[in-house]
Parts: C-alpha cells; structure tokens; sequence
C-alpha cells in the first residue's frame, strides 16, 4: 500500500533533514522501526518494514510480500529473509527508537550483531514531524473540512431516542461519504449527565429530550488525523450548564488568543487553565489543554503544564480545556489550530461554537 496524497510530498527532504541529525549524533545508521515515522519519511505503509538511514543513503527491510510496493514507491528495499549481518555488520554505531524498540527486539538484534554498538535515541524523527510542511498542510486543512462538514449533519441527527451506537454509525457513514477514510479514534457521543465522563466508553444509553451532547471525534484522511470536540443542546442550557459552558468557551479562545511564535506550550496550556481556575472549577479541569496532531491523534508538540515545547511556525496542535463535573455535566471545546508562516493561528475547525 502506498500513501497517497493530492499533491507530491518531499521524501527526499525529509530524509536529508534526518541524515543531518544522524551526524549530530555521531551515529553510523539510525534504525526507523515506527510505522509512522517509517510513513512519514518513505510514505510506505505495510505492517513490516524498518526503514536504515545512513548519512548518505537509506534502505527499507521488508519481506517479499511489500517488494512491489517499495518498487512502485520509489524506496530502495532490503529482503530481511538475508539477515541482518550483511546489511548492518559495517557500521560501529547504529541508533535506535528506543519508545518503539522491545528488550527482546534489543536483545535479537545484539545477538546477531555482536560488533555493533546499538544507542538508543529519542525524538529525532519527531522532531521533524512537529513541523508540517506545504503539502501536509493541505491535506490537513481538506480533513479537517470533511470532519466539521460531517459533523453539522450529524447534528441534524441529535434527536430524542437515539441511541450513542446509531449515532456512531450514522457519523461513520456520513465521514466516509463525504472523502473520509474513517475514524482516527473511537468517536466519544456521550449524553447528559455521562458528559462528565471524560474517556466515555460507549453503551445502549438513549437520548433523552432535553439532555445535552458532546461528541468528540476524530477522522483520518489520507493518513492524516482530526480531532475536534463540540458541545449540542436542545434546549435553553441550565444557569449551571450555561456557566460551565461559557467558562470553557472562554478558557478556549484565551489559549487561542495567547498563541505567539516562541512561548512555552506550558504558558498556553496555563492561560487556558487560568480562566477555569478563577471561576472555581480548576479541580474540574483533568487533563492538558491540548496536543498536536499529524499522523498519529497525539503528537508533538504536548499543550501541558509539563511540556518544554516551545510554539514554531508550521506547528498544528488542539485546544480543547474541559470542565467535568462527576453527577452533573460536562463541556470540553476542542479546536485544531495551525501556526502559519507569519506566525499567526489560523482556526482549522471552521464550527460554530457560541451557545
């Protein structure tokens, strides 16, 4: 299977950035072993295949059943049924992701190489992925375009007897109608007083008249991924629904307005977090203020009190502070946000958000 996209990306960019890295880190050859990473640097997509980086070239290790795969997407390709000795014996030194690399993995592979040196490192080919480039914008924008146009139908669908299974199903099919190759991430439909289950797991519950819906849902298009989250009512919210309401609205175009090239995702995630916490529901506000997206739902760069990312042009991360009160309500407002070339925050997620 190959990745396809509306128009050429730059593979052999992507590889160049990497190689320079490579030198950084004084390393041989540095051993792709994530599926995302591989996809991202060679645009192969099968269930097996490790993509070699050396400073000057780069071969994929793969089985025979994704050879014409790799031929039909131009990437040089290595039968593992050789080996590994002949490919990897040469170099002193030879890196590895050491998030996606199994101690038994580790253990194969020193065995079968016993005069290289494996150093595992962190972050490098992710690194490069924080930072989208022209096409993958594209694509992003054409995604997120399917999402909240698939999204506004499903509204119309929001009726008293429903159930949270139909209307996972009927999103399904009005996504897939509309260009999406289907869901990121099990979709969260969640009614009334479950609102404040933050991770609801999906059951028989019916809606009820009245009861208020959140949907939180992702969808993948040509690889890349969406997620946004919006609050429905269908009726005049209560004072206390109103109140929770407009003070995630608020912490959400907070963030968003703080956005500048060079700050700390920490202080974005505060300036969210600082709205909930004066109106007295900061120990109701539980996770981060957001994470970026690209091929997988959470990326770099981390929204958090913890993160030491800082914003750059060509970033693409959400917003999305929630407030969740257990036996009551709950609200999260999910936003994507681009970081573009000027510096400034382009909304992705086009929705209406105003009560």
């Amino acid at each position: 299977m190959l990745w396809k996209s509306e128009k050429p990306i730059n593979l052999k960019m992507r590889i160049k950035k990497l190689q320079k890295l490579i030198k950084a880190q004084k390393l041989g050859a540095l051993l792709v072993s994530d599926r995302h990473n591989v996809r991202y640097l060679s645009g192969f997509v099968g269930t097996n295949g490790k993509l070699l980086v050396t400073p000057a070239k780069h071969v994929l290790i793969t089985d025979a059943r994704y050879f014409e795969t790799a031929r039909k997407a131009g990437v040089p390709y290595y039968d593992q049924e050789r080996g590994l000795k002949k490919l990897m014996s040469r170099f002193k030194t030879i890196g590895f992701e050491a998030e996606n690399f199994t101690v038994a993995r580790l253990k194969k592979y020193k065995k079968a190489l016993p005069g290289v040196k494996f150093k595992p490192t962190t972050g490098l080919v992710e690194s490069l992925r924080k930072i989208k480039d022209e096409a993958e914008i594209r694509i992003i924008k054409k995604a997120v375009k399917i999402a909240c146009k698939s999204l506004r139908e499903l509204a119309g669908k929001l009726k008293p007897g429903v159930t949270e299974d139909e209307l996972e199903w009927e999103l399904l099919k009005i996504a897939r109608t509309n260009g999406a190759d289907g869901f990121s991430f099990p979709p969260i439909i969640t009614f009334g007083k479950d609102t404040a289950d933050i991770h609801h797991q999906k059951g028989e519950s019916k809606l009820k008249k009245g009861e208020m819906v959140l949907v939180d849902f992702g969808l993948v298009y040509k690889g890349y991924i969406t997620d946004m989250t919006r609050v429905f009512f269908q009726r005049k919210p209560t004072p206390f629904e109103q109140k929770i309401y407009s003070t995630v609205l608020a912490a959400n175009r907070a963030a968003i307005k703080a956005i500048k090239v060079g700050m700390r995702c920490a202080a974005l995630d505060k300036a969210a977090r600082d709205v909930i916490e004066k109106s007295g529901f900061g120990k109701y506000f539980t996770h981060s203020t957001g994470h970026g997206t690209g091929l997988e739902v959470h990326e770099a760069p981390r929204v958090s009190h913890k993160s030491k990312d800082r914003i750059r042009s060509g970033m693409v991360f959400t917003i999305e502070p929630g407030i969740y009160v257990p036996g009551k309500a709950g609200v999260r407002i999910e936003d994507m946000i681009y970081v573009n070339s000027e510096g400034k925050a382009e909304v992705l997620t086009k929705f209406a958000k105003n009560l």
